[in-house]
C-alpha cells in the first residue's frame, strides 16, 4: 500500500531544496515544479524567495517513506543541503542498463548506500529522477557536468514501484539497492539529446524525516534516434595509463615495498587498472606504459632484490664454478632476504598483475614512454641527451618483454612547449590536451613532423558531482553522452573523442558493474586505437605559459639524473661480466626527472644521490695501490705499483697519470683483465725532469673513465746519482788513458824487450 502524504510536510520536491540553477536553459528546464515549490521552506534557509503557495497537489504526490505520517522537517538537514554538498548518506550508482534511453523496456539502476554519518539512519528509501528536457549541445553538457551537486536537476519519479526500500543503517553500515525505471514512466520528451538520470535516498534520523534528499547519485543519459545511429559513428579511443612512480632506494631496491604490496593486491590501484584493460576483451583500447612500471613488477614478484653487478664469471665463460650456468643479464636474477622483503603471496600478486598486463598489452595499441616517464619539456630544455637515453632504455625494455609501442610524448598536464619540439623525434607521437576547444583538429601533423593528438579534455573529466567524476560508470556515461552530441549535431563530421585516463586513476571497487566497455558497444559508437598517421597540418597554438614552466622539473633533480647516468656509464664499461647495471641504474636515475618526482623534488633528488654514493663506494673498492713517494736516482726510473680488484666481479681496468708538471712522462700499459678479488703488480716506466713533482695514478675502464680509488704519490728526482756515474766514468776514462799512456812509452823505451836482443 502507497503511504499517504502529510499535509503537514514539505511539498514533494526534486534533487535538492536550492534555489533554481543559472545554468543553460536546458538545465533550467530540468527544474521541475516540485522543486520549485520546495525552495518555499525558505523557514528552514537564509535565503528569502518569497511566499510560494502550497496547493493541494501535495496532497496527490506520494510521499516516498515508509510511514503512513511523516514528522515536520529537520531544520538542520535542510540547511545541511543548502549550505553544503555533503550528505549524511553517501549514494553510489555501481551499474546501469541500458546505457541509453531505449524505445521500450525499463532501465536498472544498481548501486550503494552507506551512512557516512554518526547517526542511525532507518527507513530507508531510493528514489529516481530523471529530467524532462534534453541538453542538445556539447557546451551544454560541459556546462551540465560543472553543476553544483545541491543544484536541482530532475523530477523525482512518483510511479509505483519505482524506489526501492532500503531500511536502516547504522553509521558506517551499507545496503545495496536495485530500482527498475520503466520508460513509460520518463517524464522526458523523444527529442535527441542527454538527460540527466539519477536517484535520492531519503530516510529519517532522531529528529524525523522530511522530503530533502539526504543522499544523491546522478549521471547523465543519452538518446540518439535510431536513423542517427544507423547512419552516424564516432571515432572513440580510450587511453589507460601504466604509469606509477618506481623509485629505488639506496641499495637498488624497490622504494616504498609496502605502496607495491598496496598497489598490486587484488583490490590495488595497479591490479585493477589492469583488470579493467583485459575487460575490453577484443574492443580497441590504447595503453600507454612507463617500462619502468613492468620493470618494477618483475623486480618486486622476484623479491624486490637490491643492485646486482652480475656474474662472478667473466663474459663467455659457460660455466660457474659450481658447475651452474653463468647468471643472466638482470641483476635481480636472486631474490632478495633482506627485512621487509615481500612474501611469497604478494610476489605472486605482483607476477600477476605483470602477466595480466602482458596478456592484454600484446594484442592492443601500445604507446611507449620515456622510461621513468621523465619531464619531457625539462630533459628537452635542460639535457636532451637524457631525452635520447631515457627513449632507448624504454624500447630497449619492451623489446625484452615482446612488445612493441610506439615512442609518444604524454604530459600529464596536456601541454608541451612548440619551441621544444625540434628536441622531440620526429616518429614521436604528441598526446596532448585540446583544453576543451573543440574547434581545434583531433588529428593533425605538427610542422617539426610530429603527429598531434588532442585527448578530449571535455570527455575525459567525467561526470557530474556528487559521483567521483572519473568513476568508471560516471565516466562512461559522460563519454557516451559526448558522443551522442556528435553524432546528432548536424552534417559535419562528428569529431573523434579521444579519453585519455588521468594520471594516477583508479577504477574504484564498482568498476566490473559499471560494465564500462560493454555500455560503449553503441550503434553510434566506434571504438578504436589512438588515431596517426596525420595528413592535414595542425592549424592550432600550442600555449605553454608561465604556470607550465613553473611546474617543470627543476635543474637540481636532472644534475642528480646526470651524475647517476654517468655513473652507470663507468660502471658497466668496468665490469666484464654478462651485466645490465647501466640500464639498471639508468632507469633509476631516471625517476629523479619523472612527473612523479613533482610532488617530492627534493625526496627524489636525494634518493638518486644516495643510489648514487651506494655505486660509487663500490668502485672504490678498485684501487691502484703502491708507496707514497718515489725517488728516481736519475731522470727515469722504474715505479712498481698494483691494482686490486676489490669486487666480487671481474673487470677491465688500465692506468692513467695525472701530474703537476709535464715533464713527468709515466708510460701505463693497456688495460688488463682481472677476475673478482684478483691482484696485479705492474711496473711502469717513469721519467721525470728535476725537482719533486706530485703523480695521480687513476683506475680507468677501457673507453678512459676514471674509475676506483687513485694512487697518489710524490716523486722526487735527485742528480746525485748522476753526478757518480759522470765521477766513475770521468775516472775510469783518466785510468784508461794512463794505461794507453804507459803502455806507449815502453814501447818508445823498449822496456819490454829482453837484454842484449834486436
Amino acid at each position: 500500500m502507497e503511504p499517504v502524504p502529510d499535509p503537514a510536510s514539505p511539498p514533494p520536491r526534486g534533487e535538492a531544496d536550492e534555489e533554481p540553477s543559472q545554468g543553460p536553459a536546458s538545465q533550467r528546464s530540468a527544474i521541475n515544479a516540485d522543486s520549485i515549490a520546495d525552495v518555499s521552506r525558505a523557514r528552514w534557509t537564509t535565503r528569502a524567495l518569497g511566499t510560494i503557495v502550497i496547493s493541494a497537489a501535495l496532497v496527490a504526490t506520494p510521499l516516498l517513506t515508509g510511514a503512513a505520517v511523516a514528522v515536520p522537517a529537520r531544520a538542520h538537514a535542510a540547511k545541511q543541503a543548502t549550505d553544503s554538498e555533503t550528505t549524511p548518506l553517501s549514494v553510489t550508482l555501481t551499474s546501469m542498463a541500458p546505457a541509453e534511453i531505449p524505445r521500450k523496456g525499463v532501465i536498472t539502476l544498481t548501486g550503494v548506500v552507506a551512512n557516512s554519518s554518526a547517526e542511525d539512519w532507518t527507513d530507508i528509501n531510493v528514489a529516481p529522477f530523471v529530467s524532462s528536457a534534453p541538453i542538445t549541445t556539447r557546451d551544454e553538457l560541459a556546462e551540465a557536468a560543472a553543476t553544483a551537486a545541491s543544484v536541482a536537476v530532475g523530477e523525482r519519479l512518483t510511479d509505483s514501484g519505482t524506489y526501492a526500500a532500503v531500511g536502516d543503517l547504522a553509521p558506517g553500515a551499507q545496503a545495496p539497492f536495485t530500482i527498475r525505471v520503466p520508460v513509460t514512466s520518463l517524464p522526458n520528451s523523444t527529442d535527441p539529446g542527454v538527460y540527466w538520470i539519477g536517484v535520492h535516498a531519503l530516510g529519517a534520523n532522531v529528529d524525523g524525516r522530511d522530503l530533502v534528499a539526504d543522499g544523491r547519485a546522478r549521471t547523465f543519459i543519452p538518446l540518439v534516434p535510431r536513423a542517427v545511429a544507423r547512419t552516424r559513428s564516432v571515432p572513440v579511443s580510450v587511453v589507460l595509463p601504466m604509469r606509477e612512480r618506481a623509485r629505488r632506494a639506496a641499495d637498488g631496491s624497490l622504494n616504498g615495498p609496502a605502496r607495491w604490496v598496496s598497489l598490486t593486491r587484488p583490490e590495488g590501484r595497479l591490479s585493477r587498472v589492469v583488470d579493467f584493460g583485459a575487460s575490453a576483451g577484443a574492443a580497441p583500447v590504447s595503453w600507454l606504459v612507463d617500462p619502468a612500471v613492468l620493470d618494477a613488477l618483475d623486480d618486486f614478484s622476484r623479491g624486490n632484490p637490491g643492485l646486482s653487478f652480475g656474474s662472478k664469471r667473466a663474459k663467455g665463460a659457460e660455466k660457474q664454478d659450481d658447475g651452474q650456468p653463468s647468471s643472466s643479464a638482470s641483476p635481480s636474477t636472486t631474490p632478495s632476504t633482506k627485512s621487509g622483503s615481500p612474501s611469497e603471496e604478494e610476489r605472486s600478486r605482483a607476477a600477476t598483475v605483470l602477466e595480466t598486463f602482458l596478456g592484454t598489452a600484446r594484442s592492443h595499441d601500445l604507446l611507449t614512454l620515456g622510461y621513468a616517464d621523465p619531464d619531457v619539456v625539462s630533459l628537452a630544455r635542460r639535457r636532451p641527451s637524457l631525452l635520447k637515453r631515457a627513449d632507448t632504455l624504454a624500447a630497449k625494455r619492451m623489446a625484452v618483454r615482446s612488445l612493441t609501442g610506439a615512442p609518444v610524448v604524454a604530459p600529464p598536464s596536456g601541454y608541451f612547449d612548440p619551441d621544444l619540439l625540434p628536441e622531440v623525434p620526429k616518429d614521436t607521437l604528441m598526446v596532448l590536451s585540446d583544453r576543451g576547444k573543440l574547434e581545434t583538429q583531433a588529428l593533425s601533423l605538427l610542422p617539426s613532423g610530429q603527429d598531434l593528438v588532442l585527448s578530449d579534455a571535455r570527455a575525459s573529466a567525467g561526470g557530474p558531482a556528487p559521483t567521483t567524476p572519473l568513476d568508471p560508470l560516471a565516466l562512461r556515461q559522460r563519454v557516451l553522452s559526448d558522443a551522442a552530441l556528435e553524432a546528432t549535431k548536424g552534417s559535419e563530421p562528428p569529431r573523434p573523442i579521444v579519453v585519455n585516463v588521468p594520471y594516477g586513476w583508479d577504477p574504484g571497487a564498482y568498476w566490473r558493474q559499471a560494465d564500462f566497455f560493454g555500455g560503449l558497444q553503441r550503434p553510434w559508437v566506434r571504438l578504436a586505437p589512438v588515431p596517426r598517421g596525420a595528413t592535414s597540418a595542425y592549424d592550432g597554438t600550442m600555449a605553454y605559459g608561465p604556470a607550465q614552466l613553473k611546474q617543470e622539473i627543476r635543474g637540481d633533480n636532472v644534475d642528480a639524473t646526470r651524475t647517476l647516468v654517468r655513473t652507470s656509464d663507468v660502471l658497466g664499461h668496468l665490469l666484464a661480466n654478462e651485466n645490465d647495471v647501466t640500464e639498471r641504474l639508468t632507469g633509476a636515475a631516471l625517476q629523479a626527472s619523472a612527473y612523479s618526482a613533482r610532488p617530492t623534488l627534493g625526496l627524489a633528488a636525494e634518493q638518486v644521490q644516495a643510489l648514487d654514493a651506494t655505486v660509487r663506494t663500490q668502485l672504490d673498492k678498485v684501487q691502484v695501490t703502491g708507496t707514497d713517494f718515489v725517488t728516481l736516482s736519475g731522470g727515469s726510473g722504474t715505479l712498481t705499483v698494483t691494482l686490486v680488484n676489490g669486487l666480487d666481479q671481474p673487470i677491465t681496468i688500465g692506468l692513467r697519470a695525472r701530474t703537476d708538471s709535464p715533464a713527468v712522462k709515466v708510460r701505463t700499459p693497456e688495460p688488463v683483465s682481472m677476475q673478482a678479488g684478483q691482484r696485479t703488480t705492474l711496473r711502469l716506466r717513469v721519467a721525470s725532469g728535476i725537482g719533486v713533482h706530485e703523480v695521480k695514478l687513476y683506475p680507468v675502464t677501457a673507453q678512459g673513465e676514471e674509475a676506483g680509488t687513485p694512487l697518489t704519490f710524490s716523486l722526487r728526482t735527485s742528480q746525485v746519482g748522476r753526478l757518480i756515474w759522470y765521477i766513475i766514468i770521468a775516472g775510469g776514462t783518466l785510468l784508461a788513458v794512463m794505461i794507453v799512456r804507459r803502455i806507449v812509452l815502453r814501447i818508445r823505451n823498449h822496456r819490454w824487450r829482453p837484454d842484449g836482443t834486436e
